[in-house]
């Protein structure tokens, strides 16, 4: 019998539990009109759910990872018809929908699936129950990818850009500056940097293709990524170097709060917050709802602030010391296209290194643990390492790092 067209009804009910098996694959199905398979492949990788002809009900086998929404998911679903995607009918009567991932579907209750068969008008009843594992199980792993020649040696400061499509992992040792740069991940090459002294690389920046980054002695120094050789940058006399945000280099230089062209330009000038008294800043950039703030992750007393700063200079504390969250060390720190914000890693008031990841959604307002990213199973704690996003923000990558033992030369992958 051939189908001309599957049209499916959709409507959310409530059901009781349905227990999944696996004895229905050695059953019979029943004749068409049924459904082969459904699919999610937003989730990171496919999801498939098979079909129960038999007792007419789709099981989960490959149950969703602990933590994920249900209330929003795109399924492909597909029959089998001629393996054609399913069309799903609106309730109005006379709109079609066309079924690859554009129609957004709550499974927080099971889901009622009518095909039809428009030869003979035949229908059958499916019913789709979403589950997702109640625990944290093996659900995102740390895998580690190979090593990184010349990380052997003992690293002062790196840092991590991402720039025309190279991962560039810079790093100072006690006698010279160098990079490495890849676009798999996997194959690394190695190149010298040329600097007047030892370079403090977590504030390096970039805007376009100049680099900016701060010496030991408090200069402030500007490259390429073609000449890589770092010469003094003149216009920048004091202050300590935070990050480069709407095309301007920032500093903060003592209770002001300044940017800078990359040509050297003084542009904005703002007196810093009058409750922004720390002790120590780690800077970085992240987006924020569809804008892209400065973060300063502070130590004040042996706890951490973490305070926002605009394009404009204006600063406002988001976590303030009574959330709890500590201040790490040399904590690698990151952040997501969603506005989420990480804490990973870092060395502890006591000097022990963590594994631990705290991470924000909600651009640093409220923190928590989040095990999913957390190091303890595999990486091990580690401090300082370089941090990759893939350009599709679908993997991250970690390369390098301090440990107890001593400086790690090991890369590791993690798929979101």
């Amino acid at each position: 019998m051939k189908l001309r067209n599957l049209l499916l009804y959709i409507t959310a009910f409530t059901l009781a539990a349905v227990n999944s098996s696996c004895k229905d694959d050695e059953e019979k199905d029943t004749p068409d009109p049924r459904i082969r398979r459904v699919i999610f492949s937003q989730l990171g990788s496919n999801v498939e759910f098979i079909v129960n002809d038999t007792e007419a009900k789709i099981y989960n086998y490959d149950s969703l990872t602990h933590g994920t929404r249900v209330d929003s998911l795109y399924p492909n679903i597909y029959s089998y018809s001629d393996n054609k995607n399913a069309i799903q009918y609106s309730y109005d009567g006379i709109n079609y929908i066309d079924f690859r991932n554009t129609v957004a579907m709550d499974f927080t209750k099971p889901v009622k699936l009518i095909s039809t068969n428009t030869d003979n008008n035949s229908k059958k009843e499916y019913t789709l129950e979403v589950r997702v594992h109640k625990y944290d199980v093996d659900a995102f792993q740390w895998t580690n990818a190979g090593v990184v020649s010349g990380l052997e040696e003992t690293v002062l400061s790196q840092k991590s850009i991402y720039h025309n499509d190279l991962m560039w992992q810079f790093y100072q040792t006690t006698g010279a500056c160098k990079v490495v740069t890849s676009k798999d991940g996997v194959q690394w090459q190695s190149r010298t940097v040329e600097a007047p002294e030892t370079l403090e690389l977590s504030t390096l920046c970039n805007i376009d293709d100049s680099l900016f980054v701060q010496g030991k002695s408090g200069a402030i120094y500007a490259a390429n990524f073609t000449a890589l050789q770092f010469n003094k940058f003149e216009a920048i006399t004091s202050g300590q170097l935070l990050y480069s945000l709407n095309k301007q280099i920032w500093m903060l230089d003592g209770k002001e709060i300044k940017s800078y062209s990359k040509n050297g330009e003084a542009k904005i000038s703002q007196p810093v917050h009058d409750e922004f008294a720390v002790d120590t800043v780690r800077p970085f950039t992240a987006p924020s709802g569809n804008t892209i703030l400065g973060y300063l992750y502070a130590k004040k007393g042996e706890k951490a602030e973490i305070w926002g700063a605009d394009r404009y200079g204006n600063m406002e504390c988001l976590t303030s010391t009574s959330a709890g969250l500590p201040y790490m060390d040399k904590a690698i720190t990151f952040a997501l296209s969603n506005s989420t914000l990480g804490i990973l890693g870092g060395i502890s008031a006591d000097g022990k290194y963590s594994t631990t990841c705290y991470t924000s959604n909600n651009s640093g307002l409220t923190w928590a643990i989040d095990q999913h990213k957390d190091l303890s199973n595999t990486v091990g704690a580690l401090a300082d390492a370089g941090l990759f996003q893939t350009k599709d923000k679908g993997e991250f990558l970690l390369i390098g790092g301090q440990t107890a033992n001593g400086q790690s030369n090991q890369v590791w992958t993690l798929r979101l």
